[in-house]
C-alpha cells in the first residue's frame, strides 16, 4: 500500500515537470534551460516538447 502511495507521488511530480516544461518552452526558453529548471532528461524533454 505505501508502494502504491509512493509510486503515485513519483508519477505526479513527473507529470507536474512535464507541465512546467510545456509552459517554458512557450516562454521561449530553450531545451537547456528547461532541463536545468526541471530536472528532465533530455529524452524525457523530448517526449514533452516535441
Amino acid at each position: 500500500r505505501q508502494e502504491g502511495r509512493q509510486e503515485g507521488r513519483q508519477e505526479g511530480a513527473a507529470e507536474k515537470a512535464q507541465a512546467i516544461a510545456r509552459q517554458l518552452r512557450n516562454m521561449g526558453m530553450t531545451p537547456e534551460q528547461i532541463k536545468q529548471a526541471t530536472g528532465l532528461s533530455g529524452a524525457e524533454l523530448k517526449k514533452v516538447i516535441h
